[in-house]
């Protein structure tokens, strides 16, 4: 009997051994992806925030015929975008260990899937709207009779006139800034805040480890 309650209790061991390197192998893969992430959010609200600067000189009338040179970024503020792309192999391996009744009380790991639950759908769904409005622009762009003059880079008169003095093309700036800057841009700097936060937590925890 007695050998047996050893034997169980070895195993037990192995097994809470077991369990506690994957935790520590998944969570050095989330710092990982977290890193890239907060690299690529500085990356995307630098972006942006020059598209919100861009946008209120087109809203505002300050971008005209004669001096449209000085910002030729401005003309396609509506036909382009940055993805948030985030890193998910490390939350990929956790979902696999949450199941796990013992993770249930580790307040990392919670906060860790809270996280990723909340800003997931939200980037996702962030992501998904720009790609409709960006690609909805450039449908609609490509109708007007300049569209091929434009593409090919001959900014003729009447490409000119549209970008600087149509009210069609303030109301796209306007609706691309909006979801781009109001949406996007808030969405990605909040994910940085709170990823900053959450590295720390985890690189405590891994230290701690070792």
């Amino acid at each position: 009997m007695i050998g047996i309650l050893l034997a169980l209790q070895v195993n037990n061991w192995n097994e809470e051994r077991k369990l506690k390197r994957a935790i520590n192998n998944t969570l050095k893969t989330i710092s990982y992806d977290l890193e890239i992430d907060t690299t690529f959010a500085s990356t995307i609200i630098k972006f942006y925030e020059i598209n919100r600067t861009n946008s209120k000189r087109i809203i505002d009338g300050e971008i005209t015929k004669d001096n449209y040179t000085e910002c030729l970024e401005c003309l396609n503020l509506v036909t382009i975008y940055q993805p948030f792309n985030y890193q998910t192999r490390g939350i990929g391996q956790l979902k696999t260990l949450t199941d796990i009744p013992s993770t249930e009380k580790d307040t990392l790991i919670t906060d860790i899937t809270k996280f990723y639950a909340v800003f997931g759908p939200l980037i996702d769904k962030s992501n998904e709207r720009m790609d409709n409005i960006v690609l909805k622009n450039f449908n609609d762009l490509e109708k007007f009779p300049w569209f091929i003059d434009m593409a090919k880079g001959n900014l003729t008169d009447e490409v000119i006139t549209y970008f600087t003095e149509s009210e069609d093309y303030k109301k796209r700036v306007t609706s691309h800034a909006m979801l781009a800057v109001g949406n996007h841009l808030a969405i990605a700097k909040q994910y940085k805040q709170d990823a900053i936060e959450l590295l720390e937590g985890i690189n405590k925890r891994i230290k701690e480890e070792y």
